[in-house]
């Protein structure tokens, strides 16, 4: 199947995961620690997709959209498949300069 979607910083980090997250640039020495601001673990992609309290609104409505034909928690891939327009949704609903 073809698609074009909008390949955005953001979008490039989340779907590579090079780049954005704290664990990302902590590996590098950019940033000092890879603690998210939420202080309930790491900021990793996984993280920042199903833990990060300080997107839980953003993730209810991803949450919502994937429940109509799959289950939650969807695994990366299943987002990306089948999922993949909720959750660029998701993905530029995402301030990283806040987080």
């Amino acid at each position: 199947m073809k698609r074009e979607i909008s390949i955005t910083q953001n979008v490039a980090a989340m779907l590579t995961g090079h780049g954005k997250t704290r664990a990302y640039l902590h590996r590098f020495k950019i940033r000092e620690n890879a603690h998210c601001v939420c202080q309930q673990g790491d900021q990793t992609i996984d993280h920042l997709l199903y833990d990060c309290s300080l997107l839980e609104a953003q993730r209810g409505i991803l949450r919502k959209n994937v429940t109509k034909s799959g289950q939650w928690p969807a695994d990366q891939h299943e987002l990306i498949t089948n999922q993949l327009g909720s959750l660029l949704n998701y993905i530029e609903s995402i301030d990283f300069d806040r987080l």
